[in-house]
C-alpha cells in the first residue's frame, strides 16, 4: 500500500514538472518556497499532523521546482549526465529497498540517531551550498551525507517490512521514501557538479 502512494507521488511529480515548464519564474519561486516550508514542517515538526492531501502537494510542488532546477543543472552539467545520475539513483534506491526489506531484525531503535545525524548533515550541506569551498574534505562530507541518506532509506524500508506503519501514517511513510530518493538524487548531482569543476 505504501508503494502505491509512493508511485502516485512520482506521478504527481511528473505532472508538476510538466506544469513547471509553462509557469513563469514569478510563479515558480513562491511555489518552491512553499514546497520547502512544507517539507521542513513535515520533517521537523512531526507533532503537526498535516492532512494527506497536503502531503501529496509536496511531490507536485517538488516537480514544479525540479523543472527550473533541472534547467540550471543541464546548463552546468549536461542532459546526459543528469539522466545518468538519475538512473544510477533509481538503481541505488532499488538496491537499498531490497537491503532494507531483507535485513533481519528491527532497526527502529536506531531511527532517532540516524535522524539526528541527517539533521546535522543538512545544516552542513546548506553551509556547503552557500559557501562553496573546493577541497577533498567537503567531498568527503558529502560522501558521509550520502551514506546517512542510504542508512535512512534502509531504515525506512525496514520499518515497512516489519509493519511498524500505522494506517494513518501510510502516506507520510510514502512521502519519507519519496524524499529519500530526492535527497539521494540531489546529493549525487551535487557531487557530479563539484567533480566536473
Amino acid at each position: 500500500m505504501i508503494l502505491q502512494h509512493f508511485a502516485i507521488m512520482w506521478i504527481l511529480t511528473v505532472v508538476g514538472v510538466l506544469l513547471g515548464m509553462w509557469l513563469p519564474s514569478s510563479v515558480v519561486t513562491p511555489l518552491s518556497l512553499i514546497c520547502v516550508m512544507m517539507v521542513i514542517l513535515t520533517c521537523f515538526f512531526r507533532s503537526v499532523r498535516l492532512p494527506d492531501i497536503v502531503l501529496y502537494l509536496i511531490p507536485f510542488l517538488t516537480g514544479v521546482m525540479l523543472t527550473w532546477i533541472s534547467i540550471l543543472f543541464i546548463e552546468i552539467l549536461s542532459a546526459e549526465l543528469i539522466i545518468t545520475v538519475f538512473i544510477s539513483t533509481v538503481i541505488i534506491f532499488s538496491l537499498l529497498a531490497v537491503i532494507g526489506i531483507r535485513i533481519p531484525g528491527d532497526l527502529p531503535d536506531k531511527g532517532s540517531l540516524i535522524f539526528a545525524v541527517i539533521f546535522v548533515m543538512i545544516v552542513f550541506s546548506f553551509v556547503f551550498i552557500f559557501f562553496p569551498v573546493e577541497n577533498a574534505f567537503l567531498l568527503f562530507l558529502f560522501a558521509i551525507f550520502e551514506l546517512v541518506i542510504v542508512m535512512y532509506t534502509v531504515y525506512d524500508f525496514n520499518i515497512i517490512r516489519n509493519n511498524y506503519v500505522r494506517d494513518e501514517d501510510v502516506v507520510y511513510t510514502a512521502l519519507n521514501l519519496y524524499l529519500d530518493l530526492i535527497n539521494l538524487f540531489a546529493n549525487l548531482i551535487e557531487v557530479a557538479r563539484r567533480s566536473r569543476r
